[in-house]
């Protein structure tokens, strides 16, 4: 028995050491897109295991974006050396040649590996002893975009605001994740923009989600100029500090002890919610903690299977300022400002999202998330501006139950024309009846149409006046170019904040809040 126990170990071990396994990093982030071929075709391997074994002779392609990090191979040269050998002395003459090992280093998108004799070899070489083939870390950027034109579709961003362009730089093709409206002034988010990932391909199984890839991301268009810094800045304080002044206010307002607010991504779930994370602060938001945890996550999660199979352009951002009860009146209210050393943020009354179908199957709709924990302080039209629409789509139906709970964060939906004729309707993207370019052209056309009608004999002189007039009309619309003044103002505002960042690095306690103050509705707290 021990002889065969021994024969039997004598035979396993080296087959067991010996095998070609390929290691695959857990993180699906920087892991490579492998593909292996079966008959006549090649198959993409799914990422279900970090060890994938290849039989002997077997081969299998990968593929990074970001090309591929840490990836050598060894090979041997042979060198001939001129010595000065007797005739007798063969040993001498055997030392002639000598044989060089050289590293190589794999850094390209692509890569054909092969298990051969139970090692794995590129181009014939074998590779070095590694922990897992990965791909390079994705590198994200801000761009600088101009200011959205009169021609534009659905207005979003106004004039007075710069748009940012979210991309990342370091694949065969840049793409864009999203663009965003920002206030340089208050260096706040005002609205983010993305389009949705369609990620299935059967209609009848909406629920099988296909894996995705940065190249479902559009592509980039030109690069403009970088400003990296906006989403490595520190732009606004922790969260625990945060809690801690709210907790002291809570002292001399108790209903300020339901206020648990906290700085949180604008973008809660999506499928490429790990690249949204790696701008920093440049996308949070104030957040009430039920509300974003809660109802508007239960939202999301049908909002995610929905456009599993439709597509969108989704706009978000935040609207009025969350108004606080007085402990000795609550019929009176109150507004909280903070000062996070340089920028001013109130509380945001309202989330929003507009989900603008792209594929026109399905109606377009704004979707708003109470953003505050005293509801049943006003009444229900105040806090539900518009008629509550969320029964009107399917997609919602297993989840509108709870919309209604003060608790969980109230949650309802509102058509675009019932939000144009709202308090709000101004500050939220619409979509243009008609570019304005085009209104402009067709009011010159109707003047002449007119001119022609009252004047049947037109001269040169009239036909002259009336392009004149055409012109000048037209050309107050502004151009699709960054212009100087803007650029200025960037820069300064940058200098501004560099010098201003080391002032937040010093809110450690919570007197650094003396400038949270409150004012009475209408005060002009600003």
């Amino acid at each position: 028995m021990k002889i065969l126990i021994l024969c039997i170990t004598c035979y396993l071990v080296p087959n067991v050491l010996s095998e070609c396994i390929l290691e695959i990093p857990e993180n699906e982030e920087i892991a490579p897109v492998w593909k292996k071929k079966i008959g006549n075709r090649w198959f993409k391997i799914p990422h279900i295991t970090n060890r994938l074994k290849l039989q002997d002779g077997e081969i299998v392609h990968g593929y990074c974006a970001t090309k591929f990090k840490n990836i050598r191979y060894s090979y041997n040269i042979q060198h001939e050396i001129d010595l000065d050998c007797d005739d007798y002395d063969y040993g001498c003459k055997a030392d002639q040649m000598y044989t060089e090992v050289r590293d190589e280093e794999i850094s390209g998108r692509n890569v054909t590996i092969e298990c051969s004799d139970d090692s794995l070899t590129h181009k014939s070489h074998v590779l070095k002893s590694l922990s897992a083939i990965q791909c390079n870390d994705v590198k994200w950027t801000v761009n600088v975009k101009p200011v959205q034109n009169n021609e534009t579709e659905t207005f979003w961003c106004k004039e007075d605001h710069q748009i940012f362009e979210l991309s990342v730089t370091d694949t065969d093709q840049n793409r864009i994740l999203a663009h965003i409206c920002y206030d340089l002034e208050e260096f706040s988010l005002q609205t983010f923009k993305y389009k949705t990932i369609k990620r299935t391909t059967e209609a009848w199984n909406p629920s099988k989600f296909l894996p995705v890839i940065l190249d479902d991301l559009p592509e980039a268009s030109t690069l403009s100029s970088e400003h990296k810094f906006l989403y490595e800045t520190v732009l606004h304080t922790e969260n625990d500090v945060l809690q801690r002044y709210l907790e002291r206010l809570g002292e001399k307002n108790p209903w300020l002890k339901l206020a648990h607010y906290e700085y949180a991504n604008i973008i809660q779930s999506s499928p490429f919610i790990k690249k949204f994370n790696q701008y920093h602060q440049l996308l949070d938001i104030l957040w009430w903690h039920n509300l974003r945890i809660t109802n508007w996550q239960r939202f999301l999660n049908a909002l995610e299977q929905h456009t599993a199979v439709y597509r969108y352009t989704i706009y978000m951002g935040t609207v009025g300022e969350v108004q606080i009860p007085l402990w000795s009146n609550p019929g009176e209210f109150q507004y909280l400002q903070i000062q996070n050393g340089y920028v001013n943020n109130t509380v945001p009354e309202y989330i929003w999202m507009y989900l603008e179908s792209n594929d026109d199957k399905n109606p377009d709709v704004y979707v708003f998330g109470y953003n505050s924990p005293y509801a049943e302080f006003f009444h229900s039209n105040e806090v539900k501006f518009c008629s509550d629409i969320c029964s009107d789509f399917d997609w919602l139906k297993n989840v509108r139950s709870s919309f209604h709970y003060n608790n969980f964060g109230i949650v309802f939906c509102c058509s675009p024309e019932s939000v144009k004729m709202s308090a709000y309707g101004a500050k939220l993207p619409h979509k243009l009846s008609s570019p304005v370019l085009d209104q402009a052209v067709n009011i010159s056309r109707q003047e002449k149409q007119v001119t022609k009608l009252e004047e049947p004999e037109e001269t040169e002189e009239s036909t002259e006046k009336l392009e004149t007039v055409e012109k000048s009309e037209t050309s107050d619309i502004p151009e699709n170019d960054l212009t100087a003044s803007t650029e200025e103002e960037i820069v300064k505002s940058i200098k501004e904040l560099e010098e201003m960042t080391g002032r937040a690095d010093k809110l450690e306690e919570p007197q650094i809040f003396e400038n949270f103050v409150y004012g009475r509705r209408g005060s002009g707290y600003y």
